[in-house]
């Protein structure tokens, strides 16, 4: 972690308005104005003082509830401009996106992400991914951190040609992976718990700023799962979190080291591997939210095992992009409800999709649609149809196209943004022939 990097903090309006950044980026902080003579306030633990006279009445009602219609809300792709770069790790950079046309970004809410398009210029195609935002939802700017992945197409693109300066096209934030609003407003909020592991860490950190912002009082638990220092992307902001607000807030920084380097563990750190026993017994409790990140294997694993030790199946929540998990909490399982397993439904049911013939018009390609497809954009990928694609979940909207002809159907409703004459190639499904403008 660079030693540029710093942390500034500002108590306005009974709340904590909180920036992560480094000192190359001293003017979209404002770092000087802020910190210094706001800092001692902080640290003192008068801020706390006064949320907690003030958490007598219920928080006004937080602007984030209109997120969705908010007036600055674009539909579509829209060019950005990147301007940072910093790495976070070895193989983990983030990327610091603004508007290039003048018109702000809207708000968004914490652990929600944006879906990234480039050209690449092996194959002359669109390549879109989905990443977590890492950035707080108060900045003026976007921030994802993107891990490079060993024959990752969109990490290495962006690790190894995108630079300061550039253009890249993005989808406005979307996601249902966020902490429930309702909650933090009422008058005695349940615990957040936030449980990470790796570059799971990105859409924690959002959503820990958006709790702080709003509130100071609130419980927010923070587990971080890491190999060793040097791996481990915004270790450094986040131990500074919590040496300086661990006294004067709800907030308690709770970290794991599987492979721990010398000098890497601290008074309170933990040697070893996570797991959902050890998270109840270090919380006292199984109250509360509890929003986890990270690898497949340990989001099962740790929600299956917080349902097993007392926390209540509807308050756990993970995401995988692309995932088909049926473990408690599981979001983005494409076009499927989790328990239709077992609500007796007949397999036939499921199969009125199959034969139906699915045309892509500008590409004067046709296929039928097969058993075992989650979407038409299967069928897309079959006949080698170039078509962006990024969560296949519904959510990001990168595969929208327009229905020329035809009837299709969706188990769930998608999430994104999508008009009558459009589909959602990645979960829907034909019930006619179909003619798809692609």
């Amino acid at each position: 972690m660079s030693p540029s990097l710093f942390f500034a903090a500002i108590f306005c309006g009974g709340c904590f308005l909180l920036f992560v950044g480094c000192a190359d980026a001293i003017e979209e902080w404002e770092w000087k104005r802020l910190t210094r003579k706001r800092l001692p306030k902080l640290r003192s633990g008068k801020a706390f003082e006064a949320a907690i006279a003030k958490s007598v009445d219920p928080p006004a009602e937080s602007p984030k509830a209109d997120v969705p219609k908010h007036p600055n809300r674009w539909k579509g792709w829209r060019s950005v401009m990147v301007q940072s770069i910093k790495d976070e790790s070895p193989d983990c950079r983030s990327f610091v996106f603004v508007p290039r046309d003048g018109e702000p970004f809207p708000p968004f809410l914490g652990g929600q992400y944006l879906t990234v398009r480039l050209n690449d210029p092996a194959t002359g195609k669109h390549v879109s991914r989905c990443y977590s935002l890492s950035s707080g939802p108060d900045e003026p700017h976007y921030r994802i951190t993107v891990k490079r992945v060993p024959g990752g197409t969109m990490s290495n693109l962006l690790h190894d040609t995108i630079g300061v300066g550039d253009q890249i096209e993005i989808q406005p934030p979307k996601g249902k992976f966020h902490y429930s609003v309702d909650e933090s407003q009422v008058r005695d909020p349940q615990p957040l718990n936030l449980i990470a592991a790796g570059i799971g860490i990105t859409p924690m950190l959002s959503m820990m700023f958006q709790s702080l912002n709003e509130r100071s009082d609130r419980e927010v638990n923070l587990f971080y799962q890491v190999r060793n220092a040097i791996d481990a992307p915004f270790l450094t902001p986040i131990r500074e979190i919590a040496r300086m607000l661990e006294e004067t807030t709800g907030v308690r920084v709770h970290l794991w080291f599987s492979q721990p380097e010398d000098d890497d563990l601290q008074p309170g750190d933990t040697v070893g591997r996570l797991s959902a026993e050890q998270i109840v017994d270090r919380l006292g409790h199984h109250r509360g939210e509890y929003l986890i990140c990270g690898p497949d294997v340990f989001m099962n694993a740790i929600a299956d095992g917080l349902v097993e030790c007392g926390a209540a199946a509807d308050r756990v929540m993970f995401e995988s992009f692309g995932g088909k998990s049926k473990s408690a909490g599981a979001l983005a399982v494409p076009a499927c409800d989790p328990c239709a397993d077992d609500a007796g439904t007949d397999a036939s049911e499921s199969d009125d999709s199959v034969g139906w013939s699915v045309t892509f018009q500008n590409s004067k390609k046709s296929a039928s649609f097969e058993a075992g497809m989650d979407g038409l954009l299967d069928v897309a990928e079959s006949l080698d149809v170039e078509v962006d694609s990024g969560c296949r979940s519904g959510d990001c909207g990168a595969c929208v196209c327009r229905l020329v002809s035809g009837q299709v159907k969706y188990a769930e409703s998608p999430e994104c943004d999508v008009e009558d004459d459009e589909v959602v190639l990645c979960v829907a499904k034909p019930v006619s022939e179909v003619v798809i403008d692609a």
